[in-house]
């Protein structure tokens, strides 16, 4: 699960636990990201992509029970599972219908069986979703001009740890 640097913070806060112990970074080559490639971040050892950490399979929040042990401040691509919203191909200018996301089956899911989905609410958390990303991306675009600068410069991009505290300063 890709994340930005709001549900970073949001989740340090909710669980108290460091960033950098809530994220992981994958390599290009380890996710499929096509039309993505904005939330990639330069770092020393190459682009990655900040990701929930995930433990034996499973995201590293899960609790005991596979309930989320930070559901209030869960990441908004987690909020939105198991809908997408997609605008029809045809006509650009109509609303964005919801549908259900169909790559990832889940044998229990709440939102799914529970027939109470509120398709506006939905609506404004996927608008909140793709506004919080084009956030991220930009920050990571000022990281990204920076790193290559210091390359230039034969200084080291920064890190992870880096990258994180400068995410930190622009989420407050």
């Amino acid at each position: 699960m890709a994340v930005t640097a709001l549900d970073v913070a949001r989740l340090a806060t909710t669980t108290s636990l460091s960033p950098s112990a809530l994220v992981d970074w994958l390599a290009p080559e380890a996710v499929d990201m096509t039309g993505e490639p904005e939330s990639f971040v330069e770092l020393g050892e190459g682009r990655r992509l900040m990701v929930l950490r995930h433990h034996d399979g499973a995201c590293s929040l899960l609790g005991a029970d596979n309930r989320c042990r930070a559901y209030a401040a869960r990441p908004r691509d987690c909020r939105a599972f198991p809908f997408d919203f997609e605008a029809p191909a045809s006509d650009l200018d109509r609303p964005r219908r919801l549908g259900l996301l169909p790559l990832l089956p889940a044998s229990r899911c709440d939102y799914a069986v529970d027939g109470a989905n509120d398709e506006a609410a939905l609506a404004l958390e996927d608008e909140a979703r793709w506004a919080e990303l084009r956030d991220y991306q930009a920050l990571v675009a000022r990281w990204n001009r920076r790193a290559w600068h210091r390359r230039r410069l034969h200084r080291s991009p920064g890190d992870a740890a880096q990258f994180l505290a400068y995410c930190s300063e622009y989420s407050k």
